[in-house]
């Protein structure tokens, strides 16, 4: 079988376009998570998509902010997170439950489910 149209051989090539191209970016699910620190309740985030986020901390102050990702990094841009020096990993099981590890300043170690 030849193909000479220059459709048909664009959508043939298409699928092995596809399965070569590795995924380069992963962006953390929105969704609310409870965070602690050693421990004890640190508070809540909520992320929204674009990498908005809020953050109600323990003592029911609310602040908002951006955070970026690259692959399965997150940095806090701005907000509180950035002011704590946060930077984490995020990881998502089997379930589709995703966690977050997050160090920043003074040794800080904060987790989010």
């Amino acid at each position: 079988m030849q193909v000479d149209n220059p459709f048909m051989r664009t959508l043939l090539l298409l699928p092995l376009l596809l399965i070569a191209t590795p995924a380069l970016a992963q962006f953390p699910p929105p969704g609310v998570y409870a965070c602690t620190s050693a421990g004890a309740p640190f508070g809540e985030l909520t992320l929204f998509v674009a990498g908005d986020y809020a953050f109600k901390g323990a003592d029911g102050t609310t602040a908002s902010g951006q955070v970026a990702s690259a692959g399965t990094d997150v940095d806090a841009l701005s907000g509180p997170l950035k002011a704590l020096g946060l930077k984490g990993v995020f990881g998502t099981d089997d379930i589709g439950k995703t966690s977050f590890r997050f160090t920043g300043n003074a040794e800080l170690e904060v987790i989010c489910n």
